[in-house]
């Protein structure tokens, strides 16, 4: 069954009282620190808002919060905590257990800044958003790839008008992980694999997989292909592998050039035009952009709730990447791996073929 994106849709309420927003921290101690840690307290020092509890932090990493935010509360779960209606609760359990947590925030009516995914397949994300709905408060999600410099740069191209019309994309991803620790360790579809579906569907509108596949032998996946048609006729590859040592590619052919970014080191980018031999190679920058993405994500979803706005990175626009997710899943076979034997071959073959099935 194929997930879609809910109607009607609900505006979220605006805070109560025009009040400053309290802001809670669930989950993975570590990763909201590193990630959101220097937003954090941005804007709790500016009095923009107030980060009041740490839910399910782990002892080391609510010492180090209570250094930077001494008056905060610390909980098992989240029925400690007593924030007000429209808090905004900051998300990053295990994926396992992430849909339950985000469910039980919304149901608080509590605004949620999920870490991405929400949750791994597009049907229960888009159960969420409706649980989101029904409470009148918003469900976003961290996508911080989407205001990179070389992201914008290359939704720009892929709309045709600077190089003409795309022939094609290539996609390589590699062992930069986005998501929470997990144990086990989510697969290559999900991390890092979904942030590139989403920048594909972003740049290129709705695609479908002509073919994938991966090394999971009934496991977890850290290799992956997939061939992906985009409107029709616009076919393009996505590699994952999470032992590739280089920085992640992308690049984009048009009909007058060909223009590639690589996320991993910042800001570089190159272009090539056609009928030509020579390729410009320099570094992108954005100064109408924060260089902190979390922080402007905050920035946008505070300003929608004071004013009774939409917020961006609402967790629909994931949907068409799950969606994309889940095909590649239920169709991916067993790559062909060199160093195995015919028969091992076999029994991969029929494990990828078990998985499918389930």
């Amino acid at each position: 069954m194929r997930a879609t994106t809910l109607v009607p849709r609900t505006r979220p309420r605006t805070l109560s009282g025009g009040g400053v927003p309290e802001l809670v921290l669930l989950g993975d101690g570590d990763w909201i620190e590193t990630t959101f840690g220097p937003a954090l307290l941005r804007l709790h020092r500016s009095g923009e808002a107030h980060v009041t509890a740490a839910v399910a932090f782990p002892a080391s990493s609510a010492a180090s919060l209570s250094r930077n935010f001494p008056r905060i509360r610390t909980a098992a779960n989240l029925d400690g905590v007593d924030a007000p209606p429209d808090a905004v609760v900051i998300v990053a359990s295990a994926l396992r257990h992430r849909s339950a947590r985000i469910a039980a925030a919304l149901r608080r009516g509590w605004h949620v800044v999920s870490a991405c995914p929400p949750a791994e397949n597009a049907t229960e994300v888009s159960r969420l958003c409706e649980l989101a709905r029904q409470h009148e408060v918003t469900l976003t999600v961290d996508l911080p790839h989407r205001l990179a410099p070389g992201a914008r740069w290359l939704r720009a191209i892929a709309g045709g008008r600077a190089l003409g019309g795309c022939i094609g994309f290539q996609i390589q991803e590699g062992a930069t992980l986005a998501s929470p620790g997990e144990i086990p360790p989510s697969g290559a579809w999900i991390d890092p694999g979904l942030r590139a579906l989403d920048l594909i569907t972003d740049w290129f509108g709705p695609a479908q997989p002509l073919s994938a596949a991966d090394d999971a032998l009934g496991g977890v996946e850290g290799v992956a292909r997939a061939e992906l048609l985009c409107g029709g006729n616009l076919r393009g590859t996505l590699h994952i592998d999470r032992d590739w040592k280089q920085a992640p590619l992308y690049r984009v052919s048009c009909r007058r050039g060909v223009a590639s970014w690589s996320p991993g080191a910042i800001g570089s980018a190159s272009l090539r035009l056609e009928a030509t031999d020579q390729e410009l190679a320099g570094t992108l920058s954005d100064s109408s952009v924060p260089s902190d993405p979390r922080e402007l994500q905050l920035r946008h979803l505070l300003g929608a709730l004071v004013r009774g706005h939409e917020p961006a990175n609402q967790a629909t626009l994931l949907l068409p990447a799950l969606e994309l997710a889940d095909q590649v899943r239920k169709m991916r076979t067993s790559l062909s791996l060199p160093w195995l034997s015919p028969n091992e071959s076999a029994v991969a073959s029929s494990l990828t073929l078990h998985v499918r099935a389930a």
